[in-house]
């Protein structure tokens, strides 16, 4: 062991002859122990929040989504379908329509935006994993069977399976101007099967069914979609999907990505990561001010030892080196100790889920992300690292 590392690990782990040393010294490591506990688990609670959005995202929002870049509504030949399932990498494959309707139910009435979904719908999307009542539609029978979110339901007063009357969905007739006794509207009658909650107010107005009654509600030919919805395999690079998928549609197929699709979402989630990272950083800088505070004390104290180290031959940057390391004896052990802290807390609510959002059955989501460790540890690093040096410039007024 070095001298600088021996006279180093003797101050930190002996008590000093000014009770008032100790008390400092030990309450910087303590605030450095909480400091750094809070850091690591704020962090944990904001990658858990993110990833139970990107839940509901992932059972709304497909990993690509291809759709016409100046109408609402195009012909995709089977020919062409069939490219963009033979591409590498592509999973599942799913065609969607979708309109803005008007629906009702007895006399409560609204607009919604109805969806006509084949049956590799929820391959593609995690639909099944939002409906918590009922089930999902099975577009491949003819019955007319719809899903429904619960505020749409609890506002037109709907049950499953045409319990207290089923949803009726209208769209204005196609050149009924021309005829005056002609219906304004076609319509047709669902019977819900599922319910599934979300909350975001876009998805609160949708209505799932089938892509054959709703081409059959709109008038529309067999082979009109508003797009393609796609899931590649496991680990797989997008941006390679993305560009093969361009290139086989052409210019006038829009071609984006999930993030593409909810760019101001993920941008908004970026910048408040940062910003979060920033503010716990400043106040960990802040509480480590205690323990430069509390290194410049000891060089007070001891301030006849160092003298006297002096006197039988010690360099002044051993001597510097000392309280250097003591500050990051104190800064580390606190920090680490902080970090293992936080470490038990999350894996504790990951594991056993003790603490719920308010006023739900849902427990408080966390997640332990290896990122979000690393993080914790470099800030740890180099504020230690700061702090200590800082504290030892103090021995620049001790004289030898």
């Amino acid at each position: 062991m070095s001298f600088s590392n021996f006279i180093s690990s003797r101050y930190y782990r002996s008590k000093s002859k000014w009770n008032i040393v100790n008390i400092i010294s030990r309450s910087a490591s303590f605030v450095l122990t909480i400091a750094v506990c809070s850091f690591f688990v704020v962090l944990s609670v904001f990658s858990g929040l993110k990833s139970f959005g990107d839940n509901y995202s992932k059972a709304f929002d497909p990993e690509i989504k291809i759709s016409s870049s100046g109408s609402k509504h195009f012909i995709i030949s089977d020919s062409l379908f069939e490219k963009i399932k033979r591409v590498p990498k592509i999973k599942f494959v799913s065609k969607v329509l979708e309109e803005k309707v008007l629906v009702q139910n007895e006399e409560n009435n609204g607009y919604a935006y109805l969806l006509g979904v084949d049956e590799s719908y929820n391959s593609v999307l995690e639909i099944d994993s939002v409906i918590n009542v009922g089930k999902w539609i099975n577009p491949s029978l003819k019955n007319l069977e719809a899903v429904v979110s619960y505020d749409l339901a609890d506002k037109l007063n709907l049950g499953l399976f045409n319990y207290g009357g089923g949803l009726t969905v209208l769209v204005p007739s196609k050149n009924s101007k021309n005829n005056l006794f002609k219906k304004p509207f076609s319509s047709t009658m669902y019977m819900v099967s599922g319910v599934f909650s979300s909350s975001e107010a876009s998805d609160q107005k949708t209505v799932f069914t089938s892509i054959s009654s709703a081409r059959k509600l709109l008038g529309l030919e067999s082979e009109t979609i508003s797009s393609v919805v796609v899931k590649t395999t496991a680990k797989t690079n997008t941006l390679f999907v993305l560009d093969k998928l361009k290139k086989i549609v052409g210019p006038n197929l829009s071609v984006k990505t999930r993030q593409e699709l909810n760019e101001t979402y993920y941008k908004m989630l970026n910048a408040e990561g940062l910003i979060l990272n920033l503010v716990l950083g400043l106040i960990l800088i802040v509480a480590m001010f205690n323990t430069v505070g509390a290194v410049i004390i000891l060089i007070i104290e001891k301030r006849k030892n160092i003298q006297t180290l002096y006197k039988i031959g010690a360099k002044k940057s051993q001597i510097k080196s000392v309280f250097f390391k003591y500050g990051l004896y104190l800064s580390y052990s606190g920090g680490f100790i902080g970090l293992a802290i936080g470490c038990v807390i999350v894996y504790v609510q990951q594991k056993f889920e003790l603490i719920y959002l308010s006023g739900t059955s849902i427990p408080y989501p966390v997640v332990f992300d290896f990122s979000n460790f690393l993080m914790v540890i470099g800030w740890v690093l180099v504020v230690g690292l700061g702090g200590s040096f800082l504290s030892s410039l103090a021995l620049k007024k001790i004289k030898p």
